[in-house]
């Protein structure tokens, strides 16, 4: 009996051909059957395949915009196959669907279905070009479509996924072919009871790994990524930011629900849940020990600074003073739960409730109707949150002095935030 291993490549790790190339040289020197590849949409295809959603919900012409997604994957093509290879015809195969679907009226009468029946394009393209480049290059291994294994409910553009049925479907599908190939499949995408694709929410493709990690019964899984693995701050911000050799999987989930973008905030949970390890390593430098997440216990107090952007506040004064002190803090999260908000701070006071969310595609009205019976509601929108895990004296009072339009303020021992309006450039 095989114990699979699950890698996930992000869409960095597939931009081009040279760098498809590096992936199939890191793979071909771990090759072993029971390996999953987990891969995302080619470098910024999300970005550019919601555009094309954008503009035909606006019934504008996206045929340029189409045609330059096209070449863009026909070039990358080129510097990994010879002419007349299938590949050429199965990209083209997979840009023809996706023109159809854009152009049907029908299925644009709910914009949320109309997205996850489109945005998964980019992960069904770039795992038929890395997988026909590993068998052409000696590597033989099998393509699977991440529809049959990931079953969700019908929730529109972050579903829900059932395990029983997902364990059910890895297990029967997968182990037979892992036993004889290695298999490369999406992430990011499911398919709900009704045979309609669904998706995991943007950067999903880790959740993905881990979802298919706990349903094969993974002995690891492993994030390649452009970094060395998991720092205290961004590198861009913090030049002498420190790399963790190992964290454990309380602080690493932490670190993602504050806003650490180097894992996805639900991939952490069910491997935690199951005892899988989470390796994070560098696809640059792939021979580097990297970040393993674990249950290591106490790890060591290092500060780490987490940046937030897109962040909206929503102001609670109560209407009815006889009710101060009564905050049902139940009220605000079921609003939360019908409306798919993802909250990430609350603070209540005796007549206050103060609610920090990810912005919504939604106006101000509609953010404040579920409040307005009880509440007065005022909206701040653009915030930024800093989060300073383990905190110095120093690490306060630099973002005391940073955070000048400070609109609230939490500390713990172990934790201080700050959202606040950033400096317009």
């Amino acid at each position: 009996m095989i114990q699979p291993l699950v890698f996930k490549f992000g869409g960095a790790s597939i931009k081009d051909a040279a760098s498809i190339i590096n992936i199939a040289q890191l793979v071909k020197k771990r090759w072993t059957n029971g390996l999953v590849l987990v891969v995302s949409a080619a470098g910024n295809t999300t970005d550019r395949l919601e555009q094309l959603i954008e503009l035909s919900l606006e019934n504008k012409r996206f045929d340029r915009q189409l045609l330059e997604l096209l070449t863009y994957h026909e070039d990358l093509c080129r510097g990994l196959f010879s002419p007349g290879h299938a590949i050429f015809s199965r990209v083209d195969n997979h840009f023809a669907q996706l023109h159809r679907l854009l152009e049907t009226p029908s299925l644009k009468t709910e914009e949320g279905f109309f997205y996850d029946q489109i945005i998964g394009y980019g992960e069904l393209i770039s795992t038929r070009i890395l997988q026909e480049y590993l068998c052409e290059t000696g590597n033989p291994c099998i393509w699977q479509d991440a529809r049959e294994l990931v079953r969700t409910d019908s929730t529109t553009r972050m579903a829900r996924v059932d395990w029983a049925l997902t364990m059910q479907h890895c297990r029967r599908i997968l182990i037979p072919k892992l036993e004889k190939f290695p298999v490369v499949t999406q992430g990011f995408i499911g398919t709900d009871l009704l045979g309609n694709t669904t998706t995991l929410g943007r950067e999903g493709s880790d959740f993905t790994a881990a979802i298919l990690g706990v349903s094969l019964g993974a002995s690891a899984v492993t994030i390649w990524k452009d970094v060395a693995g998991i720092l205290n701050g961004d590198p861009d911000i913090f030049p002498d930011a420190v790399k963790f050799d190992y964290l454990d999987f309380e602080e690493a989930a932490e670190m993602t629900y504050y806003g650490a973008k180097v894992i996805h905030p639900k991939t952490i949970k069910p491997l935690a849940k199951h005892g899988i390890p989470l390796y994070v390593k560098s696809f640059v430098n792939p021979e580097m020990a990297g970040t393993v997440i674990g249950s290591f216990g106490q790890a060591p107090r290092i500060p780490i600074t987490i940046f937030k952007s897109n962040l909206t506040m929503i102001n609670l004064r109560i209407r009815d003073l006889s009710m101060v002190g009564g905050f049902h803090f139940e009220f605000v999260y079921e609003a939360a739960k019908k409306a798919n908000w993802r909250i990430q701070l609350i603070q209540a006071s005796g007549a206050h409730l103060q609610v920090v969310i990810q912005d919504m595609p939604l106006s101000e009205e509609q953010l404040a109707r579920p409040f307005r019976e009880v509440f007065h509601v005022q909206i701040r929108r653009q915030l930024q949150m800093v989060t300073v895990k383990n905190p110095t004296e120093a690490a306060v009072k630099h973002y005391r002095q940073v955070a000048e339009k400070c609109f609230l303020e939490q500390k713990t021992p172990e934790l201080v935030q700050w959202i606040y309006e950033p400096e317009t450039p």
